[in-house]
């Protein structure tokens, strides 16, 4: 005879032994995972974060200004006037926001020129900020460069000048000395040997570096070599060792122990002590005490989860068994023939007729749900799904407003077919900046950027998308600022080497020329009637510029200071170009100045042409420069065609 056994007991003994495999699944789980090695090292990545936005930041900054630093250094190297050498230091300096001083010196005579700016990050048209120290080392004295600019105070540390000249094989490198980070660039003219470049000082770095708001308690940052700190912003830190545990920072000071991250600063120029980083840290007893207590968190929550299970187990067992046995007890109290259960009230046995339409009605209750959600986040989100290729796309109602599909699309529905839903993602752009971002112009010629995920499943294709509107726009304008001149709005010097140089790889059969002006009377207008006014005159050589640029295949350009590009690319014949910078030049305005008079721009112009496949834009500037400096060395105020004789010269 078979042995019975009581279903209750079978029910119990399954449940417990679902909870036993369960709690041993989620252990397993959770090794093979990580969970709790990335638990532990959430505030890690949350250092990493950091550290890579100020990396970014930082390096940013500082390789703007190793650029504009070497354009200077180019530019001062065919100066010989030393009133337009400092004018040209100075007006660098009043653009440069990461630099709070700029030096000029001739090592061998031991003179030179500093120039401190009081307020980095402030332009001041009138150079009211600056203060300058000119003369031998042990001499300090102010000098007014016009009558509206006028120094706050001296500067006289020039007693140890000689640490600029280390390392003379490297011929542009970083320095870190005594609490700020110097850039310089060594030259040899007249057979003295002379230094250029620029200071970041501590302010600059503290601004850089600050933690507005740190989450962790002892979190700060530090420059780092290999084997010590740097640069601290308490000063205290500087100098102490460190060691690597994997790749976490360990460093001890005053019995407290910290521990961070590091990320090597991407700096362009070699850098004297080697290798830099940014690294963050905060205190380990902080960062133990987190992890600590996000575990105990975890295995407190499993644990009442499993106490909760156990619990309603026993519950189940009691809901289950009780209709049953009512059952069991109507059917032997019947007779066999007349057994008829609709009219027993038993849900139990209902519910199996029902379970169709129950279950249906629990789909919808979680399709109401999802919608609810969907609602919630606004019209910032939105999902699609589809089966497969061919299949009708189906789409939540805010998703038909996020990318503007037009209403002949889904004809009052929230359905497009497969074919229209590939049309609208091809008319789409990719954004390399924006994982899975891609950005569209809408109905209004409204820019519109998003980003589009999707995962194939059992039964088809989900997928969201999201409004990446505001962070593209802020991604446009960053782009915007490293690719321009802050004060006429031309593109810079670095954009023409990148964007000019692929034009002329993508145009290599076609007419590609350059003309290069050099901006004449700018040095008059600024002495004899401020520099707000020679701004004025550079911002109307920008526009005409940019006039004879409109409609054609041309790029404008503010190299420094007062010399300007302009190149044009994809043309059929020289004569073609050289006609429409002769025509371009001839409709130049002239501008009012101060006291009434009207001053015509005029600029000294050298115009090359690409002679070849392989030339680079870097060649074409220069011979474009060596027939600028014809029409300087002569009368001025006209144009040159690159020959032979400047390939002499």
């Amino acid at each position: 005879m078979m042995k019975r056994h009581s279903l209750s007991n079978k029910v119990r003994n399954s449940i417990l032994a679902a909870i036993l495999l369960q709690s041993v699944v989620f252990g397993i789980g959770l090794g093979v995972s990580g969970t709790f090695t990335s638990t532990v090292g959430r505030p890690y990545r949350v250092m990493e974060s950091q550290t890579s936005e100020k990396n970014t930041l930082l390096s940013g900054n500082l390789n703007n200004a190793l650029l504009i630093t070497n354009n200077m250094g180019t530019e001062i190297s065919r100066l010989s006037d030393e009133r337009e050498i400092q004018n040209r230091l100075i007006d660098n300096l009043n653009h440069l926001s990461c630099a709070s001083k700029i030096f000029y010196m001739d090592l061998d005579s031991r003179e030179g020129y500093c120039f401190r700016d009081g307020e980095p990050a402030i332009y001041a048209s009138g150079y009211g900020d600056i203060t300058c120290s000119v003369g031998k080392l042990n001499s300090s004295y102010s000098i007014a460069l016009s009558s509206q600019w006028q120094p706050k105070f001296q500067e006289s540390s020039w007693q140890n000048g000689e640490m600029y000249w280390e390392n003379q094989k490297t011929a542009s490198q970083w320095l870190y000395k005594d609490g700020s980070l110097h850039y310089v660039i060594t030259q040899t003219r007249d057979g003295h040997r002379r230094i250029m470049g620029l200071e970041v000082g501590a302010e600059i770095l503290d601004s850089y570096m600050k933690l507005d708001d740190p989450p962790y308690k002892g979190m700060q940052m530090f420059l780092l070599t290999e084997d010590q700190v740097l640069y601290s912003a308490d000063g205290r830190k500087t100098g102490l060792p460190y060691r690597m545990d994997q790749d976490r920072v360990i460093l001890n000071d005053e019995g407290r122990s910290y521990a961070g991250v590091r990320s090597i600063l991407q700096l362009y120029g070699h850098m004297e002590s080697g290798a830099v980083y940014i690294a963050q840290v905060a205190e380990q007893s902080e960062l133990s005490a987190l992890s600590k207590d996000t575990v105990m968190m975890i295995v407190a929550i499993y644990g009442i989860s499993v106490l909760i299970a156990i619990v309603f187990s026993y519950i189940v067992i009691y809901q289950l068994m009780r209709p049953l046995r009512k059952l069991r007890e109507d059917i032997a109290g019947q007779n066999p023939q007349g057994v008829h259960f609709e009219q027993c009230g038993l849900s139990e046995i209902d519910d199996i007729h029902l379970a169709p339409n129950n279950m249906a009605r629990r789909l919808e209750q979680s399709h109401s749900r999802y919608s609810l959600a969907m609602q919630a986040a606004g019209e910032m989100v939105g999902s699609f799904e589809y089966e497969g290729p061919g299949s009708r796309v189906k789409l939540s109602g805010s998703l038909k407003r996020l990318l503007d599909i037009p209403e002949e699309y889904t004809n009052g529905t929230n359905v497009v077919s497969y074919e229209d839903w590939i049309r609208l993602l091809a008319g789409m752009n990719k954004i390399d900046e924006l994982e899975d971002g891609f950005w569209f112009e809408d109905s209004r010629n409204n820019l519109r950027a998003v980003s589009i995920r999707q995962q194939k499943e059992e039964h088809g294709v989900f997928g969201m998308v999201v409004d990446k509107t505001d962070a593209y726009m802020e991604i446009i304008r960053l782009r915007d600022l490293s690719q321009h001149d802050q004060l006429t709005g031309l593109y810079n010097a670095a954009y023409l080497r990148v964007k000019g140089q692929q034009l002329l790889d993508e145009n290599p059969l076609r007419v590609n020329g350059l003309i290069f002006c050099d901006l004449d009377n700018l040095k008059y207008i600024n002495d004899t009637y401020g520099h707000s006014t020679g701004d004025r005159y550079l911002q109307t050589m920008a526009d005409l510029l940019r006039t004879m640029a409109r409609g054609e295949s041309a790029i404008p350009v503010r190299l420094s200071g007062d010399e300007f590009a302009l190149f044009f690319y994809g043309y059929s014949s020289r004569e073609e170009v050289e006609q429409k910078i002769r025509d371009g030049y001839e409709k130049r305005h002239a501008m009012t100045l101060p006291d009434g008079k009207e001053v015509q721009v005029n600029a000294s112009i050298g115009l090359a042409f690409a002679q070849r496949e392989s030339e680079s834009m870097e060649e074409l500037l220069k011979r474009a420069d060596r027939a600028m400096y014809r029409i300087k060395r002569g009368e001025k105020n006209g144009i040159a065609v690159y020959g032979k004789s400047d390939e002499i010269e």
